[in-house]
């Protein structure tokens, strides 16, 4: 996709949904990715905000002049909740969210993802920003406890060599169960095998 090279998982199966709903966060006048979601996926509804005022290509997306924040901070900002409510998609899924916020991912993320759960985006691409080892470190074990995994990372060579670009899909908390109990089973046939080796071995 445009903006970067942003990936998308599968593409190709939300272009024959007439219900796709896509959210651009932070696109400071660059509308490439929207170009090519729409071209893509033309059925994809997709909303544009910026802290700037900017406007869309015909046909392509609508725009909203909006600071993301916790509807406090930055001043004069909206949360996730209230925006999703104020475009009436309360009741719709947000299947892509693309947001690059120079930084504010480490404090907008927390709403987004405790938000109601239908609202709660289904892939996230976004820009991951300089900061202190233990922010991230929480940026990362916050979205797994909301079931995301990591399906690209790539670097931002022109940002600077601790910028990275990640996308998340979002899975049924199913999957984690399974991998823990897969886990604690292979945990389980290595100590039976290792003290099997230790007690068929001859006494020194």
């Amino acid at each position: 996709m445009g903006d970067g090279g942003k990936w998308v998982c599968d593409p190709y199966q939300l272009k024959f949904r007439f219900d796709c709903l896509v959210y651009s966060v932070g696109s400071n006048g660059d509308f490439g990715f929207e170009t090519d979601m729409k071209k893509t996926m033309p059925h994809c509804e997709i909303h544009t905000f910026d802290q700037n005022e900017y406007t869309c290509p015909n046909d392509i997306c609508t725009f909203h002049r909006i600071t993301f924040g916790n509807g406090t901070h930055p001043n004069g900002s909206k949360s996730w909740g209230a925006i999703i409510k104020e475009l009436n998609h309360d009741k719709r899924k947000v299947d892509i969210l693309k947001i690059d916020i120079e930084g504010a991912e480490y404090s907008v993320f927390p709403a987004i993802l405790t938000s109601a759960a239908n609202s709660v985006p289904q892939q996230i691409l976004v820009e991951l920003h300089p900061n202190h080892p233990t922010s991230r470190h929480a940026f990362f074990e916050l979205l797994r406890e909301h079931h995301y995994v990591i399906f690209s990372k790539e670097p931002n060579m022109i940002a600077g060599n601790e910028f990275f670009e990640y996308a998340f899909l979002k899975l049924n908390s199913q999957f984690f169960t399974s991998i823990t109990s897969t886990i604690a089973e292979n945990y389980r046939n290595s100590s039976k095998i290792n003290r099997t080796v230790h007690e068929s071995l001859p006494n020194s």
